[in-house]
């Protein structure tokens, strides 16, 4: 069936990939794409990084140039926001009260950055990381010898961490948890990470519970715990991760659970609407369950399923997920789900400058995480992800020995 127009809501990343693809993939019907935000699509992976050290400005991190749109016929409507959905109709009603008919819809919405509904949390200082505005807002605190607390042991909250360090800020981060990365990597993982930031001179406090923020003059001045303590602070970053956006979805009646619910081609329950990125849980054939994924190569690849689909040329989407977060001079890449294991088996060490760790649950490799830098780990857990999408799971000595080379070992096995 010919689809005569696509309205893409939301103009993040995916947003922009799957209006750009469209076009690639031959698509020659009208598409808007619709963006909250004041700007055209860009990347958000170097706000906490090289664009909040100045290192980067913010138009390097635009997806494309200025006339890009224009050239391929994307009505791109920047500053606008979509406010309803009727399926039915196959239309979206805009902030201005006017109405967008569709052909397809694809709901690119992203994630709302969560916040801490506590006292105070309203005073100047307290910053997230989401916008570019975000990144901008934040830099200008991050001054050198300034006392920066980051709430959330994460990954946005360390590579904040990492770099408002290198900015010369004395850093302390704040973790509930009984350890950072819970939700991601393995305990040896996290200790490899915690070592390193440690080694950089950042704090890292564990367990802890926030009771609220106190301030002066309507600014940040300390973090209040519940133990009637307190931590004097001249910048606080909320660093807790985000909740994927499916308020127009829900709205709408299209079914969601910790995202809108999507298959293997990034078709919703409901006839012509499609969801990709962060807002996105789909159907994952490699592994058979359905999963929400948080990153740079999932926002792309899953913008390509999408608009294949909507051109009449259905390709599953089932990667071995791939991410990466790049602290200090150090990165750590992960592919598959580490998560998920009973086992980890280690190939080099921290103090010769590169480790990587295998994930193993029940006999199966199940993920990989690299820590160090790219030169030293980048090849390792690329030939793991290859193993994991090939099904092969070597003999766990084997992975152990740095003498042996992976390839050699995938290829054995």
């Amino acid at each position: 069936m010919t689809v005569d127009s696509v309205v893409i809501v939301g103009a993040g990343q995916s947003g922009g990939r799957t209006a750009a693809l469209l076009r690639q993939e031959g698509y020659e019907g009208a598409i808007v794409l619709i963006g909250a935000e004041p700007h055209a699509p860009y990347e958000r992976p170097p706000l906490s990084k090289a664009v909040l050290k100045g290192e980067k400005e913010a138009s390097h991190c635009f997806l494309y140039d200025d006339g890009f749109y224009a050239e391929n016929r994307i009505d791109l409507m920047t500053g606008r926001r979509a406010v309803a959905i009727d399926p039915a109709a196959k239309s979206v009603r805009l902030d201005d009260g006017s109405d967008l008919p569709f052909g397809a819809l694809v709901l690119a919405t992203g994630g709302v950055v969560k916040r801490l509904p506590l006292t105070g949390a309203d005073l100047k200082g307290i910053h997230v990381v989401r916008t570019l505005e975000d990144s901008a807002e934040l830099g200008a605190d991050l001054k050198p010898g300034a006392k920066v607390a980051v709430i959330g042991g994460g990954f946005i909250g360390l590579e904040t961490a990492a770099s408002a360090r290198q900015m010369g800020c004395d850093v302390t981060v704040l973790e509930g948890a009984p350890r950072i990365l819970g939700r991601s990597v393995p305990q040896e993982v996290a200790d490899a990470v915690a070592r390193l930031h440690t080694e950089h001179g950042v704090k890292i406090d564990l367990n802890v519970r926030i009771a609220g923020f106190s301030g002066n003059n309507g600014r940040v001045t300390a973090i209040e715990f519940q133990d009637g303590s307190a931590m004097p602070c001249d910048a606080v970053v909320i660093g807790i991760g985000i909740a994927p956006d499916v308020t127009l979805a829900e709205a709408a009646g299209i079914p969601c659970e910790d995202g809108i619910l999507v298959n293997e081609f990034g078709a919703t329950r409901v006839d012509g609407v499609y969801a990709t990125g962060d807002c996105a849980r789909a159907v994952n054939p490699h592994y058979g369950e359905t999963i929400r994924l948080e990153s740079w190569q999932n926002a792309d690849m899953q913008a390509r399923t999408v608009a294949r689909s909507i051109c009449g040329k259905p390709d599953a989407y089932a990667p071995v997920p791939w991410l990466w977060s790049d602290q200090y001079d150090w990165t750590l890449q992960t592919a598959g789900l580490p998560s998920k294991c009973d086992t980890v088996v280690t190939r080099g060490s921290f103090d010769e400058g590169g480790i990587v760790f295998f994930t193993i649950q029940n006999g199966v490799l199940t993920g990989v995480a690299g820590f160090g830098p790219v030169s030293m780990i980048a090849k390792d857990v690329k030939v793991a992800q290859m193993m994991m999408e090939r099904g092969v799971t070597p003999d766990p000595a084997q992975l152990a020995d740095p003498s042996l080379p992976l390839r050699k070992i995938m290829k054995a096995a």
